[in-house]
């Protein structure tokens, strides 16, 4: 007895190769259920794909079939099996079934925090920036990645990025645990990935000691050098300006994105009480951004980089570059939209991918290296929350250690004691 017949009823072969075939399943009355289901086999992989089209009508079931066999088509030919349980398949099963694996004495409302967890960076990680990856293809490794990934790309709702802390990364590692654990029960794994647990320690921002730093210039000059003469010589020069001025404002990325030509003025900053001469002019930029708008100073002496892509820029339009224009922009003038891929270059030449901590420089590690050192030059926290348009209590959670000796050492020093300064009143990271 041909029971495959019997199962499915009005077969019907989609590409008159057996791969597709489009049927109706039985009811146990004898009637006929009016949902159309495939069944899809594809070449170089074993045993078959079944699910309903969800639809009655079969024109659209069609459409749908012929869909999901090009998308399984894909999957193998990327290396998947055919029946290779993604992410996102996983991790939706999981939610419809979590109250009930959580238990009816549990909060609801505790229930949904947990749901959204998972729901929010693990998805976005595992289903967006790794392609709804298959839950075998998951490793330890592949974890490690995700933290790296949390740590530089999570927001609060008020669109400020922050670092999450090793208590939160450890809550999540016991959710993917879990998450892992149901993968196991349904057979959509055969052994549970093994999770590394974030340490305390790896959550410092990564950014760069001064001694890394000044590695960082002069590797940076030989990197805009070997590209003189070639299509890249623009990108590089650029990029170089644009780390430079981060680093010696401490500006965020987006901020500095949009300063235009308009937006920068001087200022005289007068006489130091200590000092018998004025101490010249700053540079200073209005700059608007996630916590609204700002004016911030920048270091002595980096107004020369400032000056270098005015240079640049003048020569490159014949002209003056208008005043409404931006300060980093393409050849044509239009925004340049992200520096990821010159920095990654940068990083790789310079050997300095990584931080002490092994977390991953971005650019956003200069904000930090700005931070670091202003405060270990013993500027007023308070100041710096207000130059780097962030609080003092952001300026706690991630230099905590430095500003606790700071302000301890403000607050115990008596009148006749005297600030330590530079001899030539210079910052020592702003030599290169």
């Amino acid at each position: 007895m041909n029971t495959m017949k019997t199962y499915e009823l009005n077969q019907e072969d989609l590409k008159k190769d057996g791969r597709i075939i489009l049927y109706q399943r039985p009811r146990d009355d004898g009637s006929t259920n009016p949902f159309w289901w495939m069944r899809i086999s594809v070449p170089n992989s074993t045993g078959y794909f079944r699910a309903t089209t969800k639809e009655k009508n079969k024109t659209e079931a069609k459409r749908t079939a012929l869909n999901k066999y090009e998308e399984l088509y894909m999957r193998v030919l990327n290396g998947s099996e055919l029946n290779a349980t993604t992410f996102k398949t996983l991790y939706e099963g999981w939610k419809n079934e979590y109250p009930k694996i959580a238990g009816g004495n549990r909060n609801p409302a505790n229930i949904k925090i947990t749901i959204d967890r998972l729901g929010k960076y693990p998805f976005e990680f595992f289903v967006k920036v790794k392609k709804n990856i298959s839950v075998e293809k998951i490793s330890a490794q592949m974890i490690n990645q995700y933290w790296d990934w949390r740590r530089e790309n999570s927001y609060r709702p008020t669109g400020e990025k922050f670092v999450p802390s090793p208590n939160t990364l450890r809550k999540e590692a016991t959710l993917l645990g879990g998450l892992f654990r149901y993968a196991k029960q349904k057979e959509y794994l055969k052994d549970i990935p093994e999770i590394p647990r974030p340490s305390g320690e790896k959550n410092r921002r990564p950014t760069f000691t001064l001694r890394e730093y000044r590695t960082l210039t002069r590797k940076m000059t030989d990197w805009v050098k070997s590209g003189r003469g070639t299509r890249v010589y623009r990108d590089r020069f650029v990029l170089q300006q644009y780390v430079l001025v981060l680093a010696n404002i401490g500006a965020r990325v987006g901020e500095i994105r949009g300063l235009k030509w308009e937006h920068l003025r001087t200022i005289d900053v007068g006489k130091d009480q200590s000092a018998e001469e004025s101490e010249g002019q700053r540079l200073v930029a209005y700059l608007s951004g996630k916590t609204g708008e700002r004016e911030s100073i920048f270091n002595e002496g980096s107004e020369e980089y400032i000056k270098r892509l005015f240079d640049f820029r003048k020569e490159e339009l014949g002209e003056p570059p208008p005043l409404d224009s931006l300060v980093f922009c393409h050849k044509n003038g239009t925004p340049i939209g992200s520096m990821k891929k010159g920095w990654n270059s940068l990083m790789s030449h310079a050997g300095l991918e990584r931080g002490t901590m092994g977390g991953r420089r971005t650019i956003y590690s200069l904000r930090h290296f700005y931070a670091t050192q202003r405060l270990q030059d013993e500027v007023s926290p308070y100041l710096l929350a207000k130059q780097m348009g962030t609080s003092i209590k952001m300026l706690e959670s991630h230099y905590g250690q430095v500003v606790n000796t700071l302000v301890a050492r403000e607050i115990t020093k008596t009148s006749t004691q005297v600030r330590k300064k530079s001899k030539d009143g210079s910052y020592p990271f702003m030599n290169v």
